[in-house]
């Protein structure tokens, strides 16, 4: 006969959660590798010695180190899985019978805490590498990658519009005839302002999340919003990311490179002697740079006059009498932008002119 199995669970409190986890459970050996006490000493100014016991702080980051190796870009979805996996209830010390914090406490905690513990947390764990022997410090290899950001680019809507708004807002309440008018106003200077170019970037601006901006996807595609992330790594074995630098996805590789390298090398105290990074850290300004603070540069300097079938840049002659550089034509191209990333300017776009000019 077909059997039918009826959902009733019974409570068993001769379970243990120490014994369901097994021993070569990933958690269980992550638990012994990581002692992270440290962390209470680096928020204890931030909570008072009365009320209610928050959350651990070293379950906040236990949380954090859930999401990185789960690849879960939602807390509420982090949350969840941790309800129901029975190896994450243990890394986090939540027995079966207790209730799993809200979501909605993680982005609290995060606030409370600010960017300021975030790199204290991410020093000190660098320092603890350093001691530990795994950091090299003879070469940094610079890099970057995009994040995309949990906002739509089909949400973006009027910058001028939003942060006048936001603003006024902020002064007077949105019901309010004098609220009321502000905001018209606010749409109306919006309306009227200058319709020269603008990067998308300046026109426009997410209400989700403000500080994202459209970047290209890699491999091509529509843009998304999102950031860059810059990396300063070292260049032993153990491969140690020595600083991280989140920015506005405007802002390319080349621009924050000599600042970080700077940066790695007198907060470690390294004597580094070799930089390597790929075209787009390749300016001339950072490799001048670069052997100017007594650091070798492998990073090649792009050919930007492949990047169309107009004339190269080494096909221009510059004129000292007329401070201006000459085609091959013998025609002087007017000026039609400046590339401030890449330290060039370009020129009229003609068939007979170049578009490039370091």
């Amino acid at each position: 006969m077909i059997g039918q199995k009826d959902r009733v669970f019974l409570q068993h409190a001769s379970i243990s959660l120490e014994e369901l986890v097994p021993e070569a459970n990933f958690y269980r050996q992550l638990e012994e590798c990581i002692n992270l006490e440290f962390i209470r000493d680096l928020v204890r100014d931030l909570y008072s010695n009365i009320g209610r016991p928050s959350i651990d702080p070293i379950g906040f980051v236990k949380l954090q180190l859930i999401t990185f190796f789960e690849g879960i870009r939602s807390e509420r979805q982090l949350m969840e899985m941790v309800n129901l996996n029975l190896a994450h209830r243990w890394f986090i010390g939540y027995d079966l019978g207790e209730a799993i914090p809200d979501h909605s406490r993680l982005s609290k905690i995060r606030e409370r805490y600010g960017f300021a513990v975030f790199q204290d947390f991410f020093e000190k764990i660098v320092k603890l590498c350093k001691e530990a022997g795994l950091i090299w410090g003879e070469e940094l290899y610079l890099d970057s990658t995009k994040v995309q950001a949990n906002a739509s680019v089909n949400g973006l809507v009027d910058r001028a519009t939003f942060e006048t708004q936001d603003h006024l807002e902020a002064l007077f309440d949105e019901n309010s005839d004098i609220g009321m008018i502000a905001k018209y106003n606010g749409e109306r200077l919006a309306s009227h302002r200058n319709l020269t170019y603008q990067r998308i970037t300046n026109k426009q601006i997410s209400p989700v999340d403000p500080t994202a901006s459209p970047v290209r996807q890699s491999g091509g595609g529509k843009a998304v919003l999102g950031y860059h992330d810059h990396y300063v790594v070292d260049g032993g074995k153990a491969r140690i990311i020595l600083h991280a630098l989140v920015t506005s996805g405007t802002i390319m590789d080349n621009i924050p490179m000599l600042d970080l390298v700077d940066w790695v090398k007198t907060r470690w105290q390294l004597d580094a002697e070799i930089a390597v990074g790929d075209a787009r850290h390749g300016t001339v300004q950072n490799i001048v740079g670069l052997e100017k603070a007594g650091i070798k540069a492998y990073m090649p300097i792009p050919d930007l006059g492949k990047r169309t079938g107009f004339y190269p840049a080494e096909d221009f002659q510059y004129d000292v009498k007329l401070d201006q550089y000459v085609c091959p034509q013998r025609e002087i191209p007017l000026l039609f932008s400046r590339r401030k990333g890449e330290q060039v300017r370009v020129t009229e776009r003609t068939p007979r002119h170049a578009i490039t000019i370091r």
